[in-house]
């Protein structure tokens, strides 16, 4: 359901404002675009010709595996672009040209995170880095990112972009959107605690807390002397509460607070071990 969520939105972004507005775009979209511009054929077929002869490739080069993970959004999306590029009220969107770059790219960003939050692809650069990366052994982030630049740059230069300072300044945004959408409600908040009072702070984040630690041993730099800490990985939301417990139990912790992309295990992606009676 995520991947053709996904691809719907990442669709509508396009269709909408990156088309209308003639945004530069990487990947299938901006070759689509290229041959828009120099022969005239209808961008929703020559993305999904496109994404099915990378389909077919990937089919010889990598697994049959891979091709049925990426099958649905290489074929969905182009359907999807297809469609909404016959609304004619989506013309208007795309009047004021800075409000269908921010908009634009805040709808493309969010798509393809929710895509690839799903486990699957939209196509075009995504697979074209895999194939190359199984069968030349390329960096996978290093062969989108030229794939996706080159695309761009020819866009420029076949006059099928209008405007360069928009078209980077959609990447950004979307970028930036799809980041925030994958890490969407994995991202924690990491505390590291050293304190005298270590064993009341432990016993309060457990019993009082509900949160799991994890006693780790280090060494002050200075003196030498050996120190316990306790690490504590907590949501956003718990960060009032076990920060005031801890400064009740010693004003003088020392305290850092860190935000961590992911967690993974057991009380976040793996059930929670029952906690025993508090002491």
């Amino acid at each position: 359901m995520g991947v053709i969520a996904g691809n719907a939105v990442l669709a509508y972004g396009m269709a909408a404002f990156y088309i209308p507005s003639a945004l530069a775009v990487g990947g299938s979209t901006g070759a689509g675009l290229i041959l828009k511009e120099l022969w005239g054929i209808d961008t929703a077929v020559s993305v999904l010709v496109i994404n099915v002869a990378i389909l077919v490739a990937g089919w010889f080069c990598v697994s049959r595996e891979f091709v049925a993970s990426t099958i649905l959004g290489s074929l969905v999306y182009p359907l999807f672009l297809g469609v909404f590029q016959q609304l004619p009220v989506l013309e208007i969107l795309s009047e004021d040209r800075l409000a269908s770059v921010v908009c634009g790219a805040c709808l493309v960003g969010f798509g393809v995170g929710l895509a690839v939050r799903a486990g699957a692809s939209t196509g075009g650069s995504d697979s074209v880095a895999v194939i190359c990366n199984r069968v030349l052994h390329l960096p996978v982030i290093g062969v989108k990112l030229v794939v996706d630049y080159g695309v761009m740059a020819l866009t420029f230069l076949v006059g099928a972009s209008g405007n360069l300072i928009y078209s980077l300044l959609a990447l950004a945004v979307e970028i930036m959107v799809m980041n925030r959408v994958m890490l969407l409600g994995t991202a924690q908040l990491q505390l590291l605690v050293i304190s005298e009072k270590y064993e009341q702070i432990r016993e309060a984040l457990l019993w009082r807390q509900e949160t799991g630690v994890t006693m780790l041993q280090a060494e002050t730099g200075l003196h030498r002397q050996e120190k316990q800490v306790i690490l504590c990985v907590i949501p956003a939301k718990k960060l009032y509460r076990v920060r005031e417990e801890i400064h009740r139990i010693d004003p003088q912790a020392f305290l850092t607070i860190a935000e961590v992309k992911e967690v993974q295990g057991q009380g976040f992606t793996c059930k929670r071990v029952p906690q025993p009676a508090a002491k």
